[in-house]
């Protein structure tokens, strides 16, 4: 018997294929998106931890005052691997710089991911700076009046996000690279070096046996001029954060998408429970069991569920891999295999099913609760006037206006859902240009406002004296007392400096004679004008206390300033030292002094280069956010008509004509949609704060939540247009309610 009922499922559906199709796209895109960022993670994930190991990548780096020599007596005594690597930078052209390192073989070995091997007069190069340059394999560069020869691209565990400086915040591959030649070749050429160290992994204290390192080579009167933890490194971190964005992309956006399916499905189903009363009584006397017509009736959204969730899962799987690709063009490490685990393959396919099942169900057996007769009656909760529109005294108000607002109250669960589903769809257009504005303000504040040079110099060496040009300053790292994966820098600047701007929250310049602390900074640390700071120096690992007099309002690194002279004497540096020379004017500087050089102009054009994506990112969140905005807005709107053919067909033989019927009908969600649109905009602001503030807690910056109205005015305008658009298509249906209709069955 129950082969019979279910031969009734295609042409039901079929019927109502407007809400079917709606909901099978909605399971297609949650499926595709769970299955796309959890497959991008995991394999990002495999890519990150199997290069690490296998090119054996550093614990930390480090560069001294003078040259270690005995590296294999250190090795055994600390129970690790040492080794020295040169570097330059060299400048390709005024605003294009190619990093250059000596190629290792014990610690940070390149890894190549096209092209041979290097042998005498060649060179390696990152493929991003390659791509962006128009270089290819075989082709010659000339570095200081050497011809070397490409021989292909390669990867640098270190260096998996080629940044110029550790406190940028985005690479531009047109203006940096980095790249690899021979120690042999590098002989011929005047650079740096610094020390990479690999521990071995048994050694019980890794943060012990740094301390140890460190104060032995205190003890060697060598003095450490920088020391980086790799997981403090954010050439490495940045990529971690960005899989922790992922992450939390690949859970929440697919569930919230899915639990509004959850809801369509369920008033759809509740709607047709409804309408076939009658039958389901007729199905019970004829001897159908309560649970073969459960079975029957959950083949509907289990069919969907189904079928949008491999369908969806495929697409997903689909575009992992160039996904993939994508975020590799970005952080430079090779390409393993893509790996499809089953594990998300399987949980993509069951979520919609599992979630769709359990929710059918409940509403099923509400529906089934009544007794034959009251069912074959038709008088299950018919015709009831809810609480809500019982005391709003309606008649009062015009026909018009009533009918609009009990059509809303006559269906909480189906006004709710278009609620819930504009909200998100408003979500989901203003989180790219809530995010595009936040970086904006982000670049004002820094570029235009805080920082005013053009030109920042790093020497190799501690200097002395009044510099002949430019303006001094000192830096040095620090960590966290409580915590030493946090890591600031303390910068000693001139309290009369013309290059660094502080303002408070109130937009009042600060005095630079005090020590001031940035708001990234204050905001993880709960710090607070006043309060103490407790670090540690990470070159001599010392323990420092330092009073916070102010907090200025930049949100671009975790930074302390203080007056430079302050600077030397708690850190035990002569007076009149310093480390460094911001300038607004490029200076003759010999390239052997300095330790890098970063501009203004490079930061800026990293910038854009990153603006780039995230405008493609905005485009295709907007596109997936008025796919979603249409189909719940048509899927409602169609619902409404189909509730309603009675009440049409009447209003076509009392003389309505159509523009008025569509007034009635169709315009009857407008203030539905436009709270849903009010709820969205502070909704994105408290979600995007809350991701931002996550993934940036290991990042050395802080995005200001901004509101431009201009953009809260166009999400507005899409959403809205979705929704006019949804009435256009639906027009239609209403055109294709005959008079008649007003005089079929009262169940219809």
């Amino acid at each position: 018997m129950v082969m019979v009922i279910n031969k009734k499922v295609k042409r039901t559906m079929l019927e109502n294929r407007s809400q079917y199709l709606g909901s099978f796209l909605l399971i297609v895109l949650s499926c595709l998106l769970f299955t796309m960022f959890n497959l991008l993670s995991y394999n990002m994930s495999h890519i990150s931890s199997s290069f690490e190991k296998n090119y054996n990548q550093e614990d930390a780096n480090f560069m001294v005052n003078k040259k270690i020599d005995n590296v294999s007596a250190l090795e055994t005594k600390f129970n690790m691997n040492m080794e020295e690597t040169k570097t330059l930078d060299y400048p390709v052209s005024a605003q294009k710089t190619l990093r250059i390192f000596s190629e290792n073989i014990k610690i940070d070995i390149p890894a190549i991911i096209k092209g041979n091997n290097l042998k005498g007069g060649d060179i390696l190069i990152d493929p991003a700076y390659a791509k962006a340059n128009k270089l290819n394999i075989g082709n010659h560069m000339n570095i200081y009046g050497k011809s070397f020869k490409i021989s292909g691209f390669m990867s640098l565990p270190n260096y998996i996000y080629p940044l110029k400086s550790e406190t940028d915040i985005v690479n531009n591959p047109n203006n940096f690279g980095i790249a690899v030649i021979s120690k042999n070749d590098f002989r011929k050429l005047k650079g740096s070096s610094f020390y990479a160290v690999k521990f071995n992994k048994s050694s019980s204290n890794l943060n012990s046996k740094m301390s140890d390192l460190k104060k032995y080579l205190k003890n060697s009167h060598a003095i450490i001029l920088n020391w980086t933890n790799i997981d403090e490194n954010p050439r490495v971190t940045y990529m971690d954060a960005k899989l922790s964005s992922i992450n939390k992309m690949s859970s929440s956006t697919p569930m919230a998408i899915l639990l509004i399916t959850c809801m369509l499905i369920g008033i759809v189903l509740w709607r047709m429970l409804k309408k076939e009363s009658t039958i389901i009584g007729t199905l019970y006397a004829l001897g159908y069991t309560k649970l073969e017509i459960t079975g029957h009736y959950l083949l509907y959204p289990l069919s969907i569920a189904a079928a949008g969730g491999i369908i969806g899962t495929a697409l997903g799987a689909l575009a992992s891999k160039p996904m993939v690709s994508l975020m590799l063009d970005y952080f430079n490490m090779p390409m393993n295999s893509m790996n499809f685990t089953a594990k998300y393959i399987t949980a993509s396919i069951l979520l919609p099913i599992v979630f769709l099942g359990i929710c059918s169900y409940f509403v099923i057996r509400n529906s089934l609760k009544y007794s034959p007769v009251q069912l074959m009656r038709n008088s299950c909760g018919k015709n009831e006037v809810n609480f809500m529109e019982a005391n709003l005294k309606l008649d009062r108000l015009k026909f018009p206006t009533k009918f609009k607002i009990r059509e809303q109250l006559r269906n909480i669960p189906r006004s709710v859902f278009l609620l819930l589903g504009v909200t998100l769809a408003t979500m989901f257009l203003l989180f790219g240009f809530t995010a595009k504005s936040s970086m904006d303000y982000l670049m004002k504040n820094s570029f235009n406002e805080a920082f005013k040079y053009n030109y920042t110099y790093i020497f190799n060496s501690i200097q002395n004296g009044k510099p002949e040009s430019g303006e001094a300053f000192c830096e040095i790292p620090l960590s966290l007392k409580s915590n030493s994966k946090m890591s600031l820098t303390a910068y000693g600047i001139n309290p009369d400096s013309r290059y660094i701007s502080l303002k408070n929250k109130s937009g009042n310049s600060l005095d630079k004679n005090r020590i001031i602390i940035t708001k990234p900074l204050a905001d993880k640390l709960g710090l607070k004008p006043n309060g103490t700071l407790h670090v540690i120096n990470k070159l001599d690992s010392k323990e420092y206390s330092i009073k916070i007099d102010e907090i200025a309002e930049s949100y671009l690194g975790q930074y302390v300033y203080m007056p430079i002279e302050e600077f030397n004497q708690m850190f035990g540096y002569q007076p009149k030292s310093y480390m460094g020379l911001w300038s607004s004017n490029k200076l003759q500087i010999p390239e052997n002094k300095l330790l890098t050089t970063v501009t203004t102009d490079d930061v800026k054009g990293a910038v854009d280069s990153m603006i780039q994506p995230l405008q493609i990112s905005i485009g295709t969140i907007s596109v997936i956010s008025f796919i979603i905005g249409l189909i719940v807005i048509y899927v409602v709107t169609s619902l409404i008509i189909e509730e309603n053919k009675k009440n049409i067909g009447i209003m076509r033989i009392l003389g309505y004509r159509k523009k008025e019927i569509y007034s009635l009908v169709l315009n009857s969600s407008s203030l539905i949609v436009i709270t849903g649109y009010t709820l969205g905009v502070p909704l994105i602001h408290m979600f995007l704060s809350s991701l931002l503030n996550s993934v940036t807690k290991d990042m050395t910056i802080f995005f200001p939540m901004t509101v431009n109205y201009f953009y809260i005015l166009l999400g507005f305008v899409i959403i809205y247009f979705t929704y006019e658009l949804s009435k256009v298509l639906s027009k239609r249906k209403v055109n294709g309610i005959s008079m008649t209709d007003s005089l079929k069955s009262e169940s219809e």
